[in-house]
C-alpha cells in the first residue's frame, strides 16, 4: 500500500496551524494550554457538555456527584507549577489524608506495610507475604494489564485484596 503522504527530510517542516486535542480532562486540558502557549492554536475535542473527565463533578436534582478520582496530587514539582500558574490564588494546598475502609478497619492509603499487616492480623499477613515472595521469584514476565503491575510490586493476594475492588470502583471496571 502506499501513501499519498511525501516524506522530504532535508526539507524543514513547519509547526502545525491547530492541533486537535481528544478529550477535555485535565491531560487533554493540560495538551491544550501547553500549546496556545507555545503559538500552536489547540480544539479540544470533548463528548461532554462539559470538560473535566472523570474528574468533573455532575449536578442530578441539586446534589452535585463527583465522577472519579477528584483529588490532586503530585510529587512532581512541574506539574504543581503548572497549576499553581493556572489556577492561581484560587490553588489551594490542603493536607492529605486518605484511607480505605475495610473489614471494619481503616487503611492508610497509599498502603504502608506495617499498617497494613496490622490491620489484617497474622494469618492473613502471612498469606500476603508468602504471595509477595511467590511473585518476587516468578513475576509475570510481561505486564499487560494493571493487575499484572500491581501483581508484580505486591503479590496477587494484595492485589485482590486492596487494588482489584478499589480499582473497579474508581474507574468503572465492570
Amino acid at each position: 500500500m502506499r501513501s499519498n503522504v511525501e516524506l522530504n527530510p532535508s526539507q524543514p517542516k513547519s509547526a502545525p496551524k491547530s492541533v486537535l486535542v481528544v478529550g477535555g480532562g485535565p491531560a487533554g486540558l493540560t495538551a491544550a494550554y501547553e500549546l496556545v502557549k507555545r503559538g500552536t492554536r489547540a480544539v479540544v475535542l470533548e463528548a461532554s457538555d462539559q470538560v473535566g473527565g472523570i474528574a468533573r463533578t455532575e449536578q442530578y436534582k441539586g446534589y452535585r456527584f463527583d465522577i472519579g478520582g477528584h483529588r490532586f496530587f503530585t510529587k512532581v514539582d512541574e506539574v504543581n507549577q503548572l497549576w499553581q500558574e493556572v489556577m492561581g490564588s484560587r490553588f489551594i494546598k490542603v493536607p492529605r489524608l486518605s484511607r480505605i475502609y475495610y473489614d471494619g478497619k481503616f487503611f492508610s492509603y497509599p498502603l504502608q506495610m506495617m499498617d497494613t499487616l496490622n490491620n489484617l492480623g497474622l494469618l492473613e499477613s502471612a498469606r500476603i507475604l508468602l504471595s509477595y515472595l511467590k511473585v518476587k521469584v516468578l513475576p509475570i514476565k510481561q505486564e499487560e494489564s494493571l493487575e499484572d503491575w500491581v501483581t508484580n510490586r505486591f503479590g496477587r493476594r494484595l492485589f485482590k485484596t486492596f487494588f482489584k475492588t478499589y480499582t473497579e470502583k474508581v474507574w468503572g471496571i465492570p
